[in-house]
């Protein structure tokens, strides 16, 4: 970064700046900080102020006559480079370069691209960009989109740029007729960017490791540049970054890394955690320091943690403490379904509101989006504004929308934004000069667009493709609204997603979003289940089931939002939970097949510690009071499930949490009082947990 103007030089002594930068750390702390310029490696738990070690460690160097300019510090996103750069400035008035590894990689190829072909003024393609090159592929080798989806390609070689494998290489490892596929795509991708002069996200990474290993003089530049390496969260780093930092460090072996291998959670986008576990063995003269003493939680949160974690084998071990001694036992609760859970956590929040704590000290967390529905519902029945974080409203999610506006169609014909909505929703062939033609047919003759394509054959350019699509459209509606009045919501769903191709659409795709998009539409199937089980003709005013339930949702379909303002609820998942903190949390889904969730049981040993190490994340973020609750029975996905408690619930000791509860069918109040389960301790664990 260059500064406008040049920041004020520190006035006072070496020694008092180097006071001034040690005072207050603990002392594993100063030891991290005033480590010799050799490799280190900082085992950094939940709560143990890594920022500041990073900056600190920065700062000291300075202190002790390290030029600012040979320093650099990397982290994975602008809002942590920008606080450790500040911090930075604020110790000893003095930049440096502290950054993202796509930013650090993009200046140095900007730079010094040309050694390997690449243009100083090439482009960066987000992922929609990446989207449009793909589909261009597809169409020119005459593949179909439904087979090939372009998000699932555009996925698959992202996934391969972070492995640092090339198109040919892919080529060599496909296994089915569908990865050779992917792997020629992934070539004339390649092909078309060098053609674009353009670098996706991924190439920044990749490249900057190519034009280290293929110019060694250029390699030696930057190794003399950068003579004091720090690199933060190296537990989520993948095989690239990896690679980079390596190669960086390599020539004067003076890099610090800050980690926390119980927090690697994101192995399924690339993130490998044998990069810091196998620290020691690419610098065997490293020295290794455990920062365990957390300043956030009680110690009660973090004996649950610690016990928790390590049952895990891959791991390297630490204890946190705190001198926060004692804290409340957690609760943990057992509903009898999924709504007498989110009952009780909102009856929770409700009390604790009453009793002082805003809504913004709570926050709920899940394992997956779909969860989150049966709680919005909740908390909209009570007014209680709230916000999800890292994702959408359960309602407002597109796969929603779509599936809903379907259903609306089918019952208001006249409905012509729903139904503009879904007429390409999957793609049918229509283009846009197609779509144009219809809504201008409509237009021009005054007449509903239903009417229109009803009338299809009239609407003079429409190509013979677009004429078939439209007329088996049309067609569709026609049965469903001729049959609808016989049928269960959830009947016409299920073939609405059947024979509309959206579910096929959504199968096909065969990315982690779609994934994510097909749990979302089978939670929406709870929503119908729901409506159905309570469900009385008599009572329906004359209206069909699909009519009753359309309006039974209307509620959670506007596009009101909340007020902005501080206190608001937050609802995420623990994947998005890492690196925040919240006096009070509620885990909820606390049960086998949902947390770990149903792929990780038992198949793969490490994917199960994963999960773990995603509930010792979740437990780590609560600072006052943890919540963890399960239920008997749940509907989720449209079915309903009888799941045992999850085995991380029998990993705490029980000495470590009560049972709780509330008046049984009571609804949320303020005044609700818990009331205390009393069990015969062992029998309790036999009955409710269960032992591995």
């Amino acid at each position: 970064m260059i500064l406008k103007r040049p920041l004020t030089p520190v006035t006072r002594s070496t020694r008092n700046v180097k006071e001034h930068i040690l005072e207050k750390l603990n002392p594993a702390q100063k030891e991290a900080v005033t480590w010799p310029a050799k490799p280190l490696l900082i085992i950094a738990g939940a709560g143990s102020g890594k920022t500041r070690i990073l900056t600190h460690r920065i700062a000291y160097a300075i202190s002790e006559g390290v030029p600012p300019f040979q320093i650099l510090g990397v982290t994975f996103t602008n809002k942590a480079a920008a606080e450790m750069k500040s911090r930075v400035i604020r110790l000893v008035r003095q930049d440096v370069w502290v950054s993202t590894f796509h930013s650090t990689c993009m200046r140095i190829l900007r730079m010094d691209g040309p050694a390997i072909g690449l243009a100083k003024d090439f482009s960066i393609y987000d992922e929609h960009d990446q989207l449009v090159i793909i589909k261009e592929i597809l169409k020119d080798k005459g593949l179909d989109e439904k087979q090939v989806h372009p998000k699932g390609v555009r996925e698959r070689i992202q996934r391969a740029k972070d492995f640092l494998m090339s198109a040919y290489q892919m080529a060599e490892k496909s296994q089915d007729l569908y990865e050779e596929t992917v792997a020629k795509v992934y070539q004339a991708y390649e092909q078309r960017m060098n053609e674009l002069k353009a670098c996706d996200f991924g190439d920044l990474i990749a490249k900057t490791v190519a034009l280290f290993d293929q110019k060694p003089e250029v390699l030696r530049t930057w190794q003399d540049r950068f003579q004091h390496i720090l690199v933060d969260e190296y537990q989520d780093t993948n095989h690239a970054q990896y690679r980079f930092i390596k190669l960086l460090a390599h020539a004067r072996r003076q890099v610090t890394v800050v980690g926390d291998p119980d927090q690697s959670i994101y192995a399924w986008r690339g993130a490998d955690i044998r990069n810091i576990l196998h620290f020691e063995k690419d610098y065997p003269e490293c020295g290794i320091i455990k920062m365990e003493q957390n300043y956030r939680s009680t110690s009660v949160i973090l004996d649950a943690a610690n016990e928790l974690i390590q049952r895990n084998q891959i791991r390297k071990p630490k204890a946190l403490w705190t001198e926060r001694e004692g804290g409340e036992p957690i609760a943990v609760f057992q509903a009898s379904s999924e709504k007498d859970e989110a009952e009780f956590v909102v009856g929770q929040i409700m009390k604790l509101r009453a009793a002082g704590r805003t809504l913004a000290d709570q926050v709920i967390f899940y394992r997956t989006h779909a969860q989150s529905r049966v709680f919005e519902d909740a908390l909209r029945r009570m007014n209680i504004p709230y916000k999800i974080v890292g994702g959408t409203r359960f309602y407002d999610r597109r796969e929603i929308k779509d599936i809903v506006a379907y259903l609306r169609v089918i019952l208001y014909p006249h409905d012509e934004v729903n139904l503009k909505r879904i007429l390409n929703v999957p793609a049918r062939g229509l283009g846009k000069k197609a779509l144009e033609s219809i809504f201008d047919f409509a237009r021009t003759r005054q007449i509903l667009l239903d009417e229109a394509l009803r009338r299809a054959a009239e609407i003079e350019g429409l190509p013979p493709r677009a004429l078939s699509a439209v007329r088996g459209f049309h067609a569709l509606f026609k049965s469903w609204r001729e049959r609808q009045a016989g049928m269960l919501p959830s009947e016409i769903l299920t073939e609405v997603l059947e024979k509309s191709g959206y579910a096929a659409m959504l199968e096909q795709e065969k990315t982690v979003e779609a994934s994510a998009r097909i749990e979302n539409i089978e939670e929406f199937f709870s929503v119908i289940h729901d409506f159905q089980e309570s469900f009385r003709p008599e009572t329906a005013e004359g209206m069909t089931a699909l009519g009753a339930f359309l309006e039974s949702i209307s509620l959670f379909t506007n596009l009101d939002s909340w007020d902005q303002g501080t206190d608001i609820l937050t609802m995420m998942t623990l994947h998005t939970a890492k690196g925040l903190e919240f006096p009070v949390a509620y885990m909820v889904g606390m049960e086998e097949g949902m947390f770990p969730s149903g792929n990780q049981l038992m198949e793969d040993p490490e994917e199960l510690e994963e999960e773990r190490r995603l509930c010792y994340v979740g437990i780590t973020r609560a600072k006052d009071k943890l919540y963890m609750t399960y239920a008997r029975e749940r509907m989720l996905y449209g079915s309903r499930h009888y799941n045992l408690p999850s085995r991380f619930l029998n990993e705490i000791p029980q000495s470590l949490y009560q049972f709780t509860g509330r008046q049984t069918g009571a609804a949320p109040q303020v005044d609700v009082d818990d009331v205390e389960i009393e069990f015969d301790p062992e029998e309790t664990r036999r009955r409710i947990l269960f032992d591995d």
